[in-house]
């Protein structure tokens, strides 16, 4: 990424944001459309080198951290991290880099943030491209079992009793070898490198464990179901065949709701689907933006 700077939200949070074109003086050629990517949940970027690598030389991209992830600051209200919250900031950005119009790719929960946005702002999307996400409450569904939103509640009220002591524990177990074990009961250890992988285990131990679980309790609750039949943009859906974080399942009932949608199932591919079968998913990306021209 060429340029990287901040903007203001509407409560003041700074948010960092990157471009492959350096913003600062130059603005895009009229009716060029960049490829806007969002995070999914407490990610700062990691799923997006093979693709960024693979489009920055015919589309301009544009990257940002949400609130509270990566290089953005921490909203002074920890709760402040609702959908509509991330679609504001989303907003406010497109308007600071004069984007009429753009590709939406969203990673996990960066589904539900571009679905969110389509639905609010329609006119400013020229396509959607939600990669192994859900359209709704991803809790209920997370490794085939619901006991993480039964507990939520609870870890909830536990974070605001002691913040301090538990922001200490999350941050020394998070990093840790037995994370790293734990993540390859998901993802595909003879796809992908682990070192590709071992940035989002450092950086969701660098949250604020408040922000963590309050957006944790926005996901557990936040559904697009009811628009998504509304919604007329041209999407391609990506899903990883064996992604149990957000199964596959629920990307083909996104494809079903969503009018002249296209599904991707990625053969083998895991909830890092990008990472690990980068060829086949940048490829299928091409194709699909290339008709839209």
């Amino acid at each position: 990424m060429t340029y990287s700077s901040y903007f203001s939200a509407l409560d003041g949070t700074e948010i960092w944001f990157a471009t492959s074109w350096n913003a600062d003086t130059h603005e895009l050629p009229e009716g060029e459309i960049p490829l806007i990517l969002c995070d999914g949940f407490a990610c700062d970027g990691f799923i997006w080198p093979y693709l960024i690598d693979h489009f920055h030389e015919e589309y301009h991209i544009v990257r940002w951290h949400y609130r509270g992830h990566g290089e953005s600051e921490d909203p002074a209200d920890p709760q402040a991290v609702s959908m509509q919250d991330l679609c504001d900031d989303l907003l406010r950005l497109l308007d600071l880099l004069d984007l009429e119009e753009v590709h939406l790719l969203g990673h996990s929960m960066g589904v539900q943030v571009i679905l969110s946005f389509c639905n609010l702002h329609p006119d400013r999307v020229k396509s959607l491209i939600p990669i192994c996400g859900t359209y709704k409450r991803p809790l209920d569904t997370l490794k085939n079992d619901d006991t993480l939103g039964k507990l939520l509640p609870y870890i909830d009220m536990a974070v605001n009793a002691a913040p301090n002591q538990l922001q200490f524990i999350w941050k020394t177990i998070m990093p840790s070898k037995l994370s790293a074990l734990l993540s390859k009961a998901e993802i595909n250890g003879t796809l992908v490198r682990h070192s590709d992988f071992l940035p989002y285990l450092q950086h969701v131990a660098e949250m604020d464990i408040r922000v963590y679980i309050a957006m944790l309790k926005e996901l557990a609750e936040h559904s697009a179901e009811d628009f998504l039949p509304d919604i007329d943009t041209p999407t391609l859906i990506i899903t990883g065949e064996r992604d149990t974080f957000t199964p596959s399942y629920r990307s083909v009932e996104m494809h079903e709701m969503i009018p002249h949608s296209e599904l991707l199932v990625v053969p083998n591919g895991t909830h890092i689907a990008p990472l690990e079968l980068p060829d086949l998913v940048n490829a299928a990306i091409e194709k699909f933006l290339r008709k839209l021209r």
